[in-house]
């Protein structure tokens, strides 16, 4: 009679073990593939709005005209509960330039095709960009393009 050969408890222990470690290393590498990716994303949106806000900003200097400024003011916009949260946040204050740009906005700048959910914020007066939605890691949001240009996903 011939011995039966198969699988061991053991062997098939450690093979689920290893496989379980991969899968792990392999997830958490794909997760900072993916936020690496979006923030990548979000900070190449508002570079592009930033030089195309430059433009028309220096524009409307120079022909002494603030109606050129593309953008809703955020004082027409103040009971807005996400304009609100970023001034209690300290992101944007009442007393600078900034307008926010939603589609409509993006559109006439010639940037209709840019992902974006809850809107753009810009200064016209300091070219800073802000995403209204935030960008999160590690539990801190990121608004201004200042901040998101110099921060690194390991």
């Amino acid at each position: 009679m011939k011995k039966e050969r198969g699988i061991t408890l053991i062997s098939l222990v450690i093979t689920v073990l290893v496989m379980t470690i991969l899968t792990s290393i392999t997830i958490g590498y794909g997760g900072n593939l993916v936020k690496r990716a979006d923030l990548q994303n979000i900070n190449t949106n508002m570079l592009m709005i930033q030089a195309k806000t430059r433009a028309i900003g220096e524009n409307a200097r120079f022909n002494n005209d603030e109606s050129k400024y593309i953008g809703i003011k955020i004082s027409d916009i103040a009971g807005n509960e996400m304009i609100q949260e970023l001034i209690e946040k300290g992101i944007i204050n009442t007393t600078e330039n900034w307008r926010l740009l939603q589609q409509e906005q993006l559109d006439s700048m010639g940037l209709g095709k840019l992902n974006q959910e809850r809107g753009y914020m810009v200064n016209y007066d300091t070219e800073e960009v802000v995403y209204v939605k935030g960008f999160e890691h590690e539990g801190t949001t990121y608004y201004k393009l200042s901040d998101m240009k110099n921060l690194s996903i390991d």
